[in-house]
């Protein structure tokens, strides 16, 4: 019985390693040919938290590869799911005194590389968003053009999260989406995006891809983690902390 449970163990581990996609170095970086930068990467955190080493981290992985990014600290609403629920406010407030494309990514994440060349496809989409392989959006990477519709998007988006600021964000905006397809007259064009924009670096879920643009880190899982007994840690949080360790040892090389 034992063997059978280290051998599940070791299969597991093994399973999860080969969903890694290597973080790239500088050297893999310099040999990249330039691409245009051509909108703005926007984030946000709760200001004396841990999340402001995951805005650190992120913008260090933006930085170097001379993108556009900024990360605005916020106050915290009290949980996990309602400072989630800022989301909406914030990017309301950003698209509305600010031209030209906007990328929001949660701060928990890092650049593979410039994801504005394949952005460029979705101009004539509202915003884009990823769906899991359960059909469910993920509200962790979302690309906001500059019109009217998204503006009044968010704009819904902001006023419902106000109303109920205990429901998930991504779940809101996935009903008001579903909501306007149904209308019969949709309003808002919404582009697909591929899980390279929101790749989860363990998730044996993850569909295939030749490229990652974004990594997510799953924040998450230390933000909810709860104390366990002999103060074991959970195995997906022991797999994001060695990931995270190495990620910031290459960005500090």
């Amino acid at each position: 019985m034992l063997s059978l449970i280290l051998d599940a163990f070791r299969a597991s581990k093994s399973a999860h390693r080969s969903m890694t996609i290597p973080f790239p170095d500088a050297q893999e970086i310099q040999r990249r040919p330039v691409t245009e930068v051509t909108g703005e990467i926007v984030a946000f955190f709760t200001s004396n938290s841990f999340y402001e080493q995951e805005a650190e981290r992120m913008m260090a992985s933006a930085v170097r590869l001379g993108l556009s990014a900024m990360a605005i600290a916020v106050s915290s609403a009290g949980s996990w799911v309602r400072n989630a629920a800022q989301k909406p406010t914030f990017l309301y407030s950003e698209r509305l005194y600010k031209h030209g494309p906007l990328l929001y990514v949660d701060v928990d994440a890092v650049f593979h590389r410039n994801p504005w060349p394949a952005l460029n496809t979705f101009k004539d989409d509202d915003i884009a968003v990823h769906y899991n392989f359960e059909g469910r959006l993920i509200s962790a990477t979302i690309l906001i053009n500059d019109t009217p519709a998204a503006l009044r998007l968010l704009e819904i988006w902001k006023d419902r999260c106000d109303e109920d600021p205990d429901i998930w964000d991504q779940i809101v905006l996935q009903q008001i989406i579903e909501e306007d397809r149904a209308s019969g007259a949709p309003q808002f064009r919404i582009g697909s995006l591929s899980i390279a924009f929101c790749w989860i670096f363990d998730r044996l879920s993850n569909q295939k891809t030749d490229v990652v643009y974004i990594e997510q880190l799953q924040a998450s899982r230390q933000a909810t983690a709860k104390k366990r007994l002999f103060r074991r840690t959970k195995r997906n949080l022991k797999r994001r902390q060695q990931r995270i360790r190495q990620i910031e040892k290459i960005l500090a090389a």
